[in-house]
Parts: structure tokens; sequence; C-alpha cells
């Protein structure tokens, strides 16, 4: 009867504070709508940044790219934004007299859930990257060639668990937090990237991660958006960790083109081993189209199909499937997007999986207001068909600090009988 009260009493507080965080949510909206300030250059942004790689906003030529152009802009902090200027003046000069890129940026994510199964109902993590891009053939040309790098560290922050643990604690079939666990030092990614055809093709081979490089739309960046794979990314996919792999792909025409993926099926974010399971590969290959290059991560719509072989030491057998996605951008405000996915094997997360949702832009300096859906059917045919919903908004502070608020819901989440809601807070700073 006591524990009966008790989570009487717990639910009933979440719910007053979940009203009250409702409520507070819109009025900030609104706040912001009626105190919209001259709009910022976020389109021409993700415009430098998709000409930059051949993979995604969250690879690193474009977050570098990203947040180099984010610095040129007013903010709600000039004060703040001027207390870096020296370390970004010296930065740039780095860049111009040497060809290397470099930056540094740290991410913080607590996250709390309800309806835990077990008393793990909060977990927290942080991370700390270096980026690094350095230029070393044809430097600022159209056949750029550049080694690439990203050293990180992934932590706990005062709670028993990272956020990366936190669905197996509320049963939930998915990630909560893409990208933050504690998976202590590693060099997630080291490639060549080279630019061919003057820049309208491209070539990467090294230690990739294939995650930057399948089933790209401009949202797709779980640093400074959404943070639930299943939102992210298309469950149907079986995206292996970082490993060794190569991948290009170009321009056909001026807005026709297509890129294809090998990858080591079996690869480890931790452990930098070449191909320890043997020729075992995750295979991507996509054929899109969009206005122009540049334009690629704004307005999008892509066919992409994928194979994974078996992997015998870790008893995961063979899958393929399909994916059609797609992302448009009305007005420079708000981005449409929207995937379907569908699979055959065990590897995958989900069979059948639709994914809608939007991005907005209120006009207050960087700020950021997303929502996204996802309903998929588990590989296991006597799970119940799952719905994630998140949504979240970044308050952009400076030039190089935002906080973001999220709230997800998770309905019918596989292996709990409630319906969990996961609320967390995100902050990113970025030098």
């Amino acid at each position: 009867m006591l524990h009966r009260w008790r989570r009487w009493t717990v639910t009933r507080t979440l719910y007053g504070a979940g009203r009250s965080a409702g409520i507070l949510f819109v009025a900030t909206l609104i706040a912001n709508s009626a105190l919209a300030e001259q709009r910022t250059g976020s389109t021409a942004r993700l415009e430098a940044a998709a000409e930059a790689t051949l993979g995604g906003p969250a690879t690193a030529p474009a977050q570098i790219e990203n947040d180099r152009l984010r610095r040129l802009e007013d903010s709600r902090l000039p004060g703040l934004d001027s207390f870096f200027d020296p370390v970004e003046d010296a930065s740039a000069r780095l860049r111009e007299e040497t060809g290397l890129a470099l930056s540094f940026d740290y991410q913080a994510l607590y996250q709390f859930a309800t309806e835990s199964l077990t008393r793990q109902d909060e977990a927290a993590s942080g991370q700390a990257r270096i980026l690094a891009t350095w230029s070393l053939l044809d430097r600022d040309g159209p056949n750029e060639g550049s080694l690439v790098a990203i050293l990180e560290n992934r932590h706990r922050l005062g709670t028993d668990i990272a956020p990366s643990a936190l669905p197996g604690e509320i049963g939930y079939l998915g990630v909560t937090a893409l990208t933050f666990g504690d998976t202590d030092t590693s060099l997630s990614v080291a490639y060549w990237g080279q630019k061919l055809a003057g820049g309208h093709a491209g070539l990467v081979a090294g230690r990739i991660d294939p995650g930057d490089y399948t089933d790209i739309l401009g949202y797709v960046n779980p640093r400074t958006t959404f943070s639930n794979f299943s939102v992210l990314l298309n469950p149907v996919l079986p995206i292996p960790d970082p490993g060794f792999g190569i991948g290009g792909g170009g321009f056909m025409t001026n807005q026709v083109y297509a890129l294809g993926l090998l990858s080591d099926a079996n690869g480890s974010l931790t452990d930098v081993e070449w191909f320890p399971g043997g020729s075992e590969l995750f295979t991507y290959a996509e054929l899109g189209w969009t206005p122009a290059q540049s334009q690629r991560y704004l307005t999008n719509v892509h066919i992409g199909a994928f194979h994974v072989d078996a992997r015998a030491d870790a008893g995961v057998p063979e899958s393929y499937g399909a994916v059609l996605s797609g992302n448009v951008t009305i007005d420079e405000e708000i981005m449409l997007f929207g995937r379907l996915g569908y699979s055959e094997g065990g590897a995958p997360i989900a069979r059948r999986a639709a994914t809608g949702g939007l991005l907005w832009r209120p006009g207050s300096y960087d700020d950021l207001f997303g929502l996204g859906v996802t309903v998929a059917d588990p590989v296991d045919r006597s799970l119940k068909t799952q719905t994630t919903t998140e949504a979240f908004y970044r308050f952009d502070l400076s030039d190089n600090l935002a906080v973001t608020t999220s709230v997800q819901y998770l309905h019918d989440p596989g292996f709990n009988t409630r319906n969990p809601w996961v609320l967390g807070v995100r902050g990113r700073f970025n030098l």
C-alpha cells in the first residue's frame, strides 16, 4: 500500500510539473515569436556545411564549418562572445597558415524517465570532443584532400548510468539519447576525405562512422537537434558503430546524385581493429535529388538500399532492406521531413517504420524547435507497434553556448506495459 501511495504521489507531482513545463514551453515560443530578431544565417550555414563534406551535418567538416559561421552572427550574450574572440582569432590564423582546422566542443545531457521497471529513472553523461580537419592537398581548391579525425571522451555525470543505458531500465526498444554513453576515450573517426570532379564528387576512406553517410537528411545531428535514434535515423537501419570502411559519391547532373558505402559490420567505438569478424560488411547505396548541391541538407528526396552480412561471432543474422526519405525547407524557417523504411532479418530494431516531423526557426537568434514522430513495427513480431514522439526547443545563448530542453513520449515501448515519458536537458559549448 505504501508503495502504491508513493507511486501515486510521484505521478501527480510529475503531472503537475509536466503541465507547468508545457505552459512555460508554449509561453517561450510565443515570446520568442513576438521578440523575433533579424533572421539568422542558418540556411547559409547548412549550404556551406553541405559543400564541405560527402556526409551529413554531424560529420567533423560540416560541424566545424557550421560552428565557424555561427560565430559571425549576433547572439544574446555578445560579451561572452567577445571573451572568446582571441582564441577564435588564433584558430582562424592557424587554419589560414597551415590548413589545420581545430574545434572543441563539450555537451552534457540529463534525462529523467517515468515508469521505470527498476529504481533507475535518471541518467546523465558528458561528451568532450576535439574535431580536426587538416587540408594537405589542393588547399581551398576544388579537389581538396584532408585528414579528418575526432578524438572524444564520453563519461557519466553524477548518476549510476549514462543515458545510453536508460532504455533498458524503462523497457524501451531503442535509444533515447544517441552518442551519450560512458565509453571513455576513443578515436571515433580518422579518415582521408578527398573532393573530386571539381568538388562535385567525393571519397572517404579509413575509420569512418557509417551513420554519417547513411540515409542523411539536413536535421540529423544528435548534438544540436533530436536525441532519440528512431527520430534522427530510420530504425530499420542496423547501422554499425565506427569502423574501417570506404564511401564515395557525386552529382551525375546538377540535381541528381548517388552515393555508396562499405563499412565493417563489427565496428566498435572503443576498439580500433581491422575487421575483427572478417569480411562481414554493412553496405548502403543511395540515389537522390536536390535542387542544387549546396541545398542537399535543406531539400532532398532519396531512395536507399542496405545489406548487412550475418555476424557469426555476435550471432546476428543477415539483413537487408530499403528506405525512402525526404525533407523540404520552406521560406528558410520551416523544414518538413519524412521517412519510410522496410527490412528483413533480425539485425535492425524495426522491420517497418514511418517517421514525420518538422523543424521551426522562430526568428530569435539561432533558436530552434523540433517535433518528430516515428511509428515502428519491431522485428520481434510478438511485440506491439511502438510509437516514439520527441519535441525539443534549443535556446541559443551565445555563439558558443546553447541549452536544449526535450520531452519524449514512448507508447507501447516493447517491454513495458506502461508508456514512459523521458524529460531531458542538454547543454553544448563549442570553441
